[in-house]
């Protein structure tokens, strides 16, 4: 494990949160699809930060659920998190594109989902 590239993760998955945040200031409304792919950001990052620091190599995904099956195997009691991070996913993916468009209430949502997941994970990175 390396712990420079733990940190690195972090480092990344701090500036989506403090990018989620900054945006969730100025406007929900207008910046809903950002704000809900930097939540999806951030704890994707995480999770990868979690991945190396069990020295399992972070496979090129964004399915927050494929990453969190390949932790529980390592540490069952982050299972708890699956329907938060489900919840997360499609941000990372689908709103990114046309056709689909993140509401206040969604961008609400993963502000509240990720303030909670982040406390979570940082308990096990520690």
């Amino acid at each position: 494990m390396s712990e420079k590239l733990v940190e690195e993760w972090i480092s990344k998955a701090e500036e989506d949160f403090r990018s989620m945040e900054e945006l969730y200031r100025i406007s929900v409304s207008e910046f809903a699809n950002t704000i809900c792919f930097h939540a999806q950001q951030c704890a994707e990052k995480y999770l990868k930060a979690l991945l190396t620091k069990y020295g399992i190599e972070p496979p090129w995904i964004h399915t927050l659920e494929a990453l969190l099956d390949l932790l529980t195997e390592k540490n069952p009691a982050l299972e708890e998190n699956r329907s938060m991070l489900a919840q997360l996913t499609p941000y990372g993916t689908e709103y990114r594109y046309p056709g689909k468009f993140a509401t206040a209430e969604e961008a609400e949502d993963c502000y509240d989902i990720i303030i909670r997941f982040r406390k979570n994970v940082q308990e096990f990175i520690k």
